[in-house]
């Protein structure tokens, strides 16, 4: 296999955002609780949302170069699984981050 299968927890009130890799995509699947998944395309100004997890199962395909990020949905942890097309390299680590409320993006909107 030439990628890596990775799995990771996160709670409510926390936004794990904003990364992106120059070489490497991402597959994210929640199989514990529900996600907010964000994609922000720079060349295009665009940024995707989805809602995935027990009540919406689907894989989201993050190609090189897209900014993206999630957070848990409602009051339970949610807990993702993703494979990563290329193994982790600790001596040419293939990430770039920016800070969670970059972009414009409002990861908690409210109902009013």
């Amino acid at each position: 296999m030439p990628g890596q299968i990775n799995y990771t927890v996160l709670y409510p009130g926390i936004v794990k955002a904003w990364h992106r890799h120059k070489r490497q995509t991402d597959y994210f699947f929640v199989v514990v609780g529900d996600a907010r998944v964000a994609l922000h395309d720079p060349e295009k100004g665009v940024t995707e949302t989805h809602f995935i997890g027990e009540h919406n199962p689907k894989v989201i395909k993050i190609p090189p170069g897209i900014w993206h990020g999630y957070t848990a949905l409602g009051p339970t942890p949610c807990g993702l699984l993703y494979y990563v097309d290329k193994k982790y390299d600790p001596a040419d680590p293939d990430e770039e981050r920016a800070p969670w409320d970059s972009f414009g993006y409002n990861w908690f909107p409210t109902n009013k």
